[in-house]
C-alpha cells in the first residue's frame, strides 16, 4: 500500500464513525455509509495507482482465510444467482437491488478492510512509536470545540436544499482542523496509529453517548432519542455503538497493560472506563455478553497476564471501578424505555415468567422464519442479501398459525444470528464454509498464543479476542452486516490473520500493476456512481418526505420525482411517491409509483394495501383483492385489510365470494376477542345458510358487548328465520334493556339494582354493565362496590367520561381523594370545561 493510500484510510476511520446529520437523510449514519463504500475503494485504487506508476506490482498479503474467505464470497454470488433464477420475474429487481448493496457491503467493508488491515499488520512494530499524550489532547480538545457548535453552527431553514444542510462553516472548519492535525498524528499511518485512531473515536462516541443518556447533547437542539433511554451517539443506532466497543475494549485493554508509563496508562485507563460506561448506556445485553468474552479472551495472553502481575493496585483499583459502575449505573433520564444495568439483566427472567417478552420472541420470530427460509432450499438458501425482500412472506404465516409471536411482529433486515444468517441465505454450503471461515480465525489465534516473544503478539491477539466477542454480540444482534461496526470487525481480522501470517513466512500475492489500476479503477467508478446516486436519492426523498408532512404535496412529489431518477430502486422513496400521488388525486402515477415500490421490495404490506386501494378507486376488482390478499399474507394483523376485502367481496355483483369466511376465520383468529369480528362472522354464515353457527357466533358477540345492536337485529332474525327456542342470550338482553329503560326513567330502586347485579354474571366482559352496576351500587349507598365495578369499567372504557366521574365519586367517598382528582385529571384532559371534574 502507499503511504497516500494509508493516509486516506487514516482519515476514512476518524469521519465515518463521527459524522452524521439529523435533518438531511432518513438514518442519519447513511452518509457514514456512502463514504466508507467510496472511501475503500479509492484506497484501492491509490495504491494500485502508487504500484502501477512505480512499475512494481501490487502486493496483497497471504493469510491462512484467504481460501475460505475466497471461498464465501464464491457461495454467496453462487446463492444470490441460484435466487434470482429459481424465483419469478416480478421478484428479479428486487433480488438484484437487495443483493448488490450486499455485495457492496461484502466488498468494501469487509474484504477490502482485512486486506487492507493485513497488509499494514505485517509491518506491526512490538512497541508504538507514537505519544499518547499528544493523541489524547488532541481528542479531547477537537472533542471540546464541538461544545461551541449549537451557538457558532449557522442556520438552515426549513425547506432548504442538500447544499444549505451540508454546509457549515464553523463545522466545515472543525473537520478540516481535525482532519489535518490527525494526519500529523498519524502520518506514518501504522498499525499503531490506525488503533489509536479507532480508540479515539470510541472514546469521543462514547463520552457523546454517556451524555445522551443524561439527556445532554451538546450539538443538536433537541435530543436524539428514537430508542428511548439508549444512547445511539454518533452511530445511529444502540447496538451499532456497542459493538463498534465490543471490538475495541480488548485493544484498549491490551495497551493499557503494556504501557510503560503513567501518562499513558491513565490515559487508556480512562479510555476502557469510558467504553464500559458507554456500553452500559447502550443497555445492549448481547453487547455486554461478547465484551466480558473478549476481555476474558484477553487474558489467555501470557504477556498480558504477567504484565497484569507487575502492578496489582493499580490494576485492582480500575477492576473497582469497573466493577462499581455495573453496580450503581444509574438509569437514563431520556424520555422512554429507562432500566438499570442490573433490571436490564433481570429483565431475563420474564422470558421463563409463562408471558410474552418482547426482545426473546421477537428474535425467536425471526429465528423461526430463517430457519424456514433455510430449510426452503437447504443447500443454498434464499440467496445472499435476500433475507429483508423475503422475510415477511415467512413472518406472515406464523402470525396466523402461533398467537405467541403476534405481539411481536416486526421488519427484520437480519437473522439476528450469524449460524441462522448463514444458513437462511446460502444454506448448508454457506453455513459450512462459515465455519470453516471461523474455524481458521480460531487456529491462527491459537498460533499467536504461541509465538515467541510473546510481547510481539499481543495486540493482534487483542484484536482477536475483540472479533471472538463480536461473534458472541452478534449471535443476538446483527450489527456486523452494517457498514461501520462491520468494517472494524473485519479490520481486527485482518490485524490478527496478518500478523499471524507474518510470523508465518506466507509473503505477498503478486498483482501485476496495470491489471490492479485497471480493476481499481473501474470498482472506484462503480461505487462512485452507485453510491452517489444513491445518497443524492436518500437527501432528496428525506427532503420529499418533510415537505409531505408539513402538507407541501407539490414539493413533495417534485422532490421525490427528483429522488426516483438518481435511483429509482428504492423502496421508501418510490413508496412515498406513491403516497404523494394519491394524496393529489393522481392515480394512474400513484399506481406505477407503488408498482415500483414493490419492484423494488414487494415484502411491505402497506405497499400491496395502498396498491390495492387506488386500483379499488380505478375499478380494477381483480386488481385490488390480488393485493389485498398478498397485504393479509405478509400481515393478518391488519384489521383494515379485513375490512376493506371483505367490501370487495359483499359489493360483488356476483354475491359474496366464498373466501370472505375464510377471511373473517382469519381475523376471529387473530382477534378473538373482539365482538365486532364475531358479529360480521356470523353474518357471513347467515349468508352461507349456516344459521346455528351464525347464531353461535352472534351469541358469543353480545356476551362481550350488549350494546352491539346490528349482531342483536341480525341473531333475532335468524331466530325467527330458524325457528325453535330462542338462546338464553336473548333473555339476558331483555332484562339488559329493561334496566335501560329504568335508567332512562331515573329509576334507581331495589329492581334496576337487582338486574345490574344479575346482568353483571351474564355480561362479566361488559363495560357498560359494569357502569350500569357501579352507577346503581353508588347510588345505593355502597361506594367500595361501586370503585370495584367502575374501575373494571374504566379499564374498558378509559375515555369514557361518565365512567371516569362516577369513578372519583366513589374513590371520594370511600376516602381516597387522591385518586378520586387522579380521575378527575382525566375527565379535564378528555373536556377541559367539565364542571363536576372540576370540583373534585
Amino acid at each position: 500500500m502507499t503511504p497516500a493510500s494509508r493516509r486516506l484510510l487514516l482519515l476514512l476511520q476518524f469521519v465515518c464513525p463521527l459524522l452524521f446529520f439529523t435533518d438531511l437523510t432518513r438514518n442519519p449514519y447513511y452518509s457514514q455509509i456512502v463514504l466508507l463504500h467510496v472511501g475503500a475503494f479509492a484506497a484501492l485504487a491509490l495504491a494500485a495507482a502508487g504500484a502501477w506508476s512505480s512499475g512494481a506490482p501490487l502486493a496483497l498479503p497471504r493469510t491462512a482465510l484467504d481460501p475460505a474467505l475466497a471461498a464465501w464470497v464464491g457461495v454467496c454470488a453462487l446463492s444470490w444467482a441460484a435466487s434470482w433464477a429459481g424465483h419469478a420475474a416480478a421478484l428479479r429487481p428486487a433480488i438484484i437491488s437487495e443483493g448488490s448493496r450486499a455485495f457492496w457491503l461484502l466488498g468494501s467493508a469487509c474484504v477490502l478492510p482485512f486486506y487492507f488491515s493485513a497488509t499494514i499488520a505485517e509491518g506491526l512494530a512490538a512497541e508504538p512509536r507514537l505519544r499518547v499524550g499528544r493523541w489524547a489532547l488532541f481528542f479531547v480538545l477537537w472533542g471540546a470545540a464541538w461544545l461551541l457548535f449549537p451557538q457558532l453552527r449557522g442556520s438552515t431553514p426549513m425547506g432548504a436544499g442538500v447544499a444549505a444542510h451540508l454546509w457549515d462553516p464553523y463545522g466545515t472548519a472543525l473537520w478540516l482542523c481535525g482532519g489535518g492535525a490527525l494526519l500529523a498524528l498519524g502520518w506514518e499511518a501504522d498499525a499503531h496509529s490506525f488503533w489509536h485512531v479507532f480508540l479515539g473515536v470510541g472514546w469521543l462516541a462514547s463520552v457523546y453517548g454517556i451524555g445522551q443518556y443524561f439527556s445532554f447533547d451538546p450539538i443538536w437542539p433537541r435530543l436524539i432519542n428514537p430508542y428511548g433511554g439508549r444512547c445511539v451517539s454518533t452511530f445511529g443506532n444502540p447496538n451499532f455503538l456497542s459493538s463498534y466497543l465490543v471490538l475495541l475494549t480488548p485493544v484498549a485493554g491490551a495497551y493499557y497493560l503494556r504501557a510503560r508509563d503513567s501518562l499513558s496508562r491513565l490515559v487508556y485507563a480512562v479510555c476502557l472506563l469510558t467504553f464500559e460506561a458507554a456500553l452500559l448506556s447502550t443497555l445492549t445485553r448481547s453487547s455486554w455478553l461478547g465484551a466480558a468474552l473478549g476481555a476474558a479472551a484477553l487474558f489467555l495472553s501470557p504477556a498480558l497476564r504477567a504484565r497484569l502481575r507487575d502492578d496489582l493496585p493499580a490494576h485492582g483499583l480500575v477492576a473497582c471501578l469497573g466493577a462499581a459502575m455495573v453496580v450503581a449505573w444509574p438509569q437514563s433520564t431520556l424520555s422512554g424505555y429507562v432500566s438499570t444495568v442490573i433490571q436490564r439483566v433481570g429483565e431475563i427472567r420474564e422470558a421463563f415468567g409463562g408471558g410474552t417478552y418482547s426482545p426473546l420472541h421477537q428474535r425467536m420470530l425471526i429465528w423461526a422464519c430463517a430457519w424456514l427460509m433455510g430449510a426452503e432450499n437447504p443447500l443454498l438458501g434464499k440467496g445472499w442479501g435476500t433475507f429483508e425482500l423475503f422475510y415477511p412472506f415467512y413472518q406472515g404465516p406464523l402470525l396466523d398459525a402461533l398467537p405467541l409471536f403476534r405481539v411481536a411482529r416486526t421488519h427484520a433486515n437480519n437473522a439476528h444470528n450469524e449460524l441462522l444468517e448463514a444458513w437462511s441465505q446460502t444454506g448448508i454450503l454457506g453455513l459450512g464454509v462459515w465455519a470453516w471461515l471461523w474455524t481458521v480465525f480460531a487456529a491462527a489465534a491459537r498460533r499467536l498464543l504461541k509465538r515467541r516473544p510473546e510481547e510481539s503478539a499481543a495486540l493482534p491477539l487483542a484484536a482477536a479476542a475483540g472479533a471472538a466477542g463480536m461473534l458472541a454480540d452478534n449471535l443476538l444482534n446483527v450489527s456486523a452486516h452494517f457498514a461501520v461496526p462491520g468494517m472494524l470487525l473485519w479490520w481486527q481480522l485482518g490485524a490478527a490473520l496478518g500478523s499471524a501470517s507474518r510470523g508465518e513466512g506466507q509473503g505477498s500475492r503478486r498483482v501485476p500493476g496495470a491489471w490492479a489500476a485497471g480493476l481499481a479503477a473501474l470498482l472506484l467508478a462503480g461505487a462512485g456512481w452507485s453510491w452517489g446516486r444513491q445518497w443524492a436519492r436518500e437527501c432528496l426523498y428525506f427532503m420529499g418526505f418533510k415537505a409531505a408532512r408539513r402538507g407541501e404535496v407539490s414539493r413533495s412529489i417534485e422532490l421525490l420525482e427528483a429522488a426516483h431518477r438518481w435511483s429509482p430502486r428504492e423502496v421508501n422513496t418510490d413508496y412515498e411517491l406513491g403516497n404523494a400521488y394519491a394524496r393529489s388525486g393522481q392515480d394512474e402515477k400513484a399506481r406505477w409509483a407503488y408498482e415500483e415500490a414493490l419492484a423494488a421490495n414487494p415484502g411491505y404490506d402497506e405497499i400491496h394495501f395502498n396498491l390495492a386501494t387506488i386500483l379499488m378507486r380505478m375499478k380494477d376488482a381483480a386488481g385490488a383483492r390480488r393485493h389485498y390478499r398478498v397485504a393479509w399474507a405478509i400481515n393478518p394483523l391488519s384489521p383494515a385489510v379485513y375490512q376493506n376485502l371483505a367490501a370487495l367481496d359483499l359489493s360483488d355483483s356476483a354475491g359474496p365470494r366464498g373466501e370472505l369466511i375464510e377471511l373473517w376465520e382469519s381475523q376471529l383468529r387473530m382477534f378473538p376477542d373482539d365482538p365486532q369480528v364475531m358479529n360480521n362472522l356470523a353474518y357471513a354464515y347467515l349468508l352461507r345458510g349456516d344459521l346455528r353457527r351464525a347464531e353461535d357466533l352472534y351469541s358469543r358477540a353480545l356476551r362481550l358487548r350488549p350494546d352491539l345492536a346490528l349482531a342483536e337485529t341480525n341473531l333475532r332474525a335468524a331466530v325467527r328465520k330458524q325457528g325453535g327456542p330462542p338462546p338464553p342470550i336473548l333473555g339476558d338482553l331483555d332484562r339488559c334493556h329493561e334496566l335501560e329503560s329504568r335508567l332512562r326513567a331515573r329509576d334507581y330502586g331495589p329492581r334496576a339494582l337487582s338486574l345490574a347485579r344479575g346482568l353483571l354474571g351474564a355480561f362479566p366482559e361488559s363495560p357498560a354493565c359494569q357502569f350500569y352496576a357501579g352507577t346503581l351500587e353508588l347510588a345505593a349507598g355502597d361506594p367500595a362496590a361501586a370503585a370495584r365495578m367502575l374501575e373494571r369499567a374504566a379499564q374498558g372504557q378509559p375515555r369514557n367520561i361518565p365512567i371516569l366521574l362516577n369513578l372519583a365519586v366513589a374513590f371520594m367517598k370511600t376516602g381516597r381523594p387522591a385518586q378520586a382528582q387522579e380521575q378527575a385529571r382525566a375527565v379535564l384532559e378528555l373536556d377541559p370545561n367539565n364542571g363536576q371534574a372540576k370540583a373534585i
